[in-house]
């Protein structure tokens, strides 16, 4: 039983971090189209994608804790 809770555990984070990710690449691309338009919304837009890098790095740090933990 307390494998299972495990697994699922890891397989959140993983799908967490999957979704950080994604947004963050969407963050940067979006502000680097709009950069020579409006300056102020690629700030904008780069300063999220940053906040978002800084959330990942925990959850990455985690996800590579509990793989090698099981090894």
């Amino acid at each position: 039983m307390n494998s299972q809770f495990d697994n699922k555990r890891r397989v959140n984070k993983f799908l967490r971090l999957e979704e950080l990710q994604r947004l963050y690449r969407s963050f940067i691309e979006e502000a680097y189209n709009i950069m020579h338009t409006d300056c102020s919304d690629s700030d904008y837009l780069y300063f999220e994608a940053y906040k978002l890098k800084r959330q990942m790095v925990p959850v990455k740090a985690n996800n590579e804790t509990d793989f090698h933990a099981n090894f």
